[in-house]
């Protein structure tokens, strides 16, 4: 199961300057509820939210998910 690892992209938003989620969920024109869903650990994102956030982020998706063993 792949999630993604909020602590990477809290990482990488201190590099960009980018101070909270809710700024980050304008940034990607989302809400923040739709973030907070995205990044919790009882979501499976779709590909293409990993992309998306990856690519904002100017980051691989490798650097923001993690692999969960069930």
């Amino acid at each position: 199961m792949i999630i993604i690892d909020k602590y990477k992209v809290k990482e990488i938003m201190a590099k960009r300057k980018i101070n909270n989620y809710t700024e980050l969920a304008k940034m990607l024109g989302i809400s923040k509820n739709q973030l907070s869903n995205i990044l919790s650990n009882r979501f499976r994102p779709f590909k293409s939210n990993v992309e998306e956030i990856a690519e904002f982020l100017k980051v691989s998706p490798l650097d923001i998910i993690n692999e969960k063993k069930k």
